[in-house]
C-alpha cells in the first residue's frame, strides 16, 4: 500500500487548525474529540489528539 508522508501532514494540519478554532477555556479536550470533531467529520481518539498537540508545528506546516 502506497503512504505520502505530505498528505497525512496535510491532515494534521487540518485537525490542528479546527482544533484551533474550537477551543476554547471552558471546553475540554474530551468533549472535543467525541461531539464537535464529528460535526466536521473528524474521528479520531483522544490519545491520537494529545500526539498531533505534542508536535511542533514545523513538523506539520511545511507540506501545507
Amino acid at each position: 500500500m502506497a503512504y505520502n508522508s505530505k498528505n497525512n501532514k496535510k491532515k494534521i494540519a487540518h485537525i490542528m487548525s479546527v482544533y484551533q478554532s474550537i477551543k476554547e477555556a471552558d471546553i475540554p479536550d474530551t468533549r472535543i474529540v467525541a461531539k464537535r470533531f464529528p460535526e466536521h467529520g473528524i474521528n479520531i481518539s483522544y490519545r491520537t489528539l494529545m500526539y498531533y498537540k505534542s508536535m511542533k508545528p514545523s513538523e506539520y506546516k511545511e507540506a501545507s
